[in-house]
């Protein structure tokens, strides 16, 4: 399967969560080189428009994933995943309980060019109470299909742990829920992730570069 992502390099894939381009973009100029991955919310492509991925990629050279958490009937999800395509995103992120035909609809959809990356459980305390049952299930469906990537609790190591011991060593795993919800860098990576998903312990930091520089132990 083609590496959407690339070769992990620091294993940080950075939120753009702030509200528009322009803002996101302040940060990346001082963060770019420093993480592999730009990933984009549903509030900023309302605002900005899908091709804000494509914007996001051309500036900075990086991947961009479109965390969208798609969860619809299968030709709707196609229908979003033609969006993300067409828009420049490296993959697009589809919430598992959504069940096989829509995920087989997805991976259709994607016609190998993006990658796509199954929801298994919010990192939010809600989360534990229905998607966290289901995430062992989901997962081994997630694997079962091929699906590029799967989305594991950053703030939930021994969930890290559990979910790679299902899907084996091949899917990419993203963490969120590191930095701000709790959720710990190295143990992220230790647990069996393959990168942790950071926005307000770096966006809202006083040297956003500093930050990404400690959080991943390098010197200045």
């Amino acid at each position: 399967m083609p590496a959407f992502f690339g070769q992990p390099r620091s294993h940080i894939i950075f939120a753009a969560d702030l509200d528009t381009y322009d803002e996101n973009a302040a940060v990346l100029e001082k963060i770019a080189s420093h993480v592999d991955v730009i990933k984009v919310n549903c509030p900023l492509l309302y605002r900005e428009g899908p091709q804000v991925m494509a914007r996001l990629r051309d500036s900075f050279a990086k991947p961009v994933f479109a965390d969208i958490k798609i969860a619809d009937v299968p030709h709707t999800d196609r229908a979003i995943i033609d969006i993300v395509r067409q828009n420049g995103g490296a993959a697009a992120m589809v919430h598992g309980f959504v069940g096989p035909d829509a995920l087989e609809a997805c991976l259709d959809a994607s016609r190998g060019e993006i990658g796509i990356i199954v929801q298994l459980e919010l990192t939010n305390p809600g989360g534990r109470l229905f998607t966290a049952p289901l995430a062992d299930d989901m997962a081994a469906l997630a694997a079962s299909l091929g699906v590029y990537g799967m989305q594991a609790p950053g703030n939930r190591p021994q969930r890290i742990q559990r979910i790679r011991h299902i899907v084996g060593a091949e899917p990419v795993l993203v963490c969120c829920g590191v930095g701000a919800q709790g959720g710990h860098y190295r143990e992220v990576l230790e647990a069996g992730g393959t990168y942790a998903i950071i926005g307000r312990a770096i966006y809202l930091a006083p040297d956003p570069r500093q930050a990404v520089l400690d959080i991943v132990g390098q010197p200045t």
